[in-house]
């Protein structure tokens, strides 16, 4: 699978992203995102666009992209060796800042990695991707660093810790990957590193993590030894350390997502998946006037299954694709059902959002025993 954006994942602006903030009731997320809904609709035709950044704003609220915030992520670089590769753990964060109504982001090597890294492949990566909804099809041709940053995205709405955000694009549209999160605020200070891992901090691989994602702890603990220090050791969070964890991560749109790398050798949608899922049931549609294929359950309703794949014709020619059914992507119900090797909702980590005094902490716990 492609890594799509953090603040949309590594939260989602995908790929984003206790004690205090935010409402418990559903209801209130309902309402955020049906505002941010209305928003979205009734407010474009009052926002100024210059290549997928947003010159003016309508945004006139506090969002918790107040302070910076940082997502956890990672990457896994290939080195090639004489006679083949080795495969390298690479940890860092997505610095989100807000300007106006726009977001950006800044990389923050942590360890295996450096920022100049992390950036050189981020255009080329974003330019070839395409998000496709009903209110169209979107693209990213336009992205590039700007002085604030890289621009993730918009924010459409916000009340008090709940926030909807659109992803980046070339028309500022709102309705591009328009995610709404309802975050919890999480008092971390004092707290130690162990703290913020799984009870079984060794060996566990589960998606009940709240802070920490499981890819970035793979990664630290393939390092057994710095890793057995890391966690073991008694200095604490300072105070002001909190982290945002989603209490719900809702897709207001089905999106689909392609990319340039992706085109196939087939001829039809029908062929493509004759070819690869001849033993599932698809669905033949159209989307925003491009034909797709997916998916669906015994009533033949679109349901998100790992592995099972959509594909989307562009200009005649057969794409590959991801996709992000609508609804919860956090919760346990979320497309099929589970089974003992493979979930299909995301972990509250994958968006899990750090203040500077939580993130600064942290980040400098992993590189004293990560040289």
């Amino acid at each position: 699978m492609k890594k799509i954006s953090t603040l949309a994942v590594s939260i989602s602006f995908i790929m984003l992203t206790g004690c205090g903030g935010g409402s418990s009731s559903s209801n209130n997320t309902e309402n955020v995102s049906s505002q941010a809904q209305g928003q979205s609709t009734q407010n474009v035709n009052n926002l100024k666009c210059d290549r997928g950044i947003l010159l003016n704003s309508s945004l006139s609220t506090n969002t918790i992209f107040d302070e910076p915030l940082y997502s956890l992520t990672y990457n896994y670089k290939q080195v090639p060796t004489s006679t083949s590769f080795n495969i390298v753990g690479q940890l860092y964060a997505d610095e989100f800042q807000r300007n106006g109504q726009m977001i950006y982001s800044s990389p923050k090597a942590i360890y295996n990695v450096t920022a100049d890294e992390i950036e050189s492949s981020l255009a080329e990566d974003v330019v070839q991707t395409y998000d496709l909804n009903s209110f169209g099809l979107f693209t990213k041709k336009t992205y590039q660093k700007q002085n604030n940053g890289w621009p993730e995205g918009y924010i459409v709405a916000s009340q008090g810790s709940q926030i909807t955000t659109a992803q980046f694009n070339d028309s500022c549209s709102l309705n591009s990957d328009n995610v709404s999160f309802d975050y919890e605020k999480i008092d971390v200070s004092g707290k130690k590193i162990t703290d913020i891992f799984p009870p079984d901090t060794v060996n566990a691989t589960t998606k009940d993590t709240s802070y920490i994602g499981d890819q970035f702890s793979r990664i630290l603990k393939d390092n057994q030894t710095a890793f057995a220090n890391l966690v073991n050791s008694n200095a604490t969070f300072p105070n002001g350390s909190f982290i945002y964890v989603p209490k719900s991560v809702i897709y207001n749109n089905t999106e689909f997502y392609l990319f340039d790398s992706s085109l196939t050798d087939f001829k039809t949608l029908a062929e493509w998946q004759q070819k690869l899922y001849p033993n599932f049931k698809y669905k033949f549609d159209t989307v925003a006037g491009y034909k797709v294929t997916y998916f669906v359950d015994s009533a033949g309703n679109p349901i998100y299954d790992n592995g099972k794949d959509p594909a989307i014709e562009m200009n005649g020619k057969i794409y590959d694709g991801e996709w992000q059914v609508k609804g919860n992507v956090i919760s346990e119900t979320y497309g099929a059902p589970s089974t003992t090797s493979n979930t299909n909702y995301q972990s509250k980590s994958d968006f899990a959002l750090f203040n500077k005094a939580s993130y600064d902490f942290l980040a400098a716990q992993i590189q004293s025993y990560y040289k």
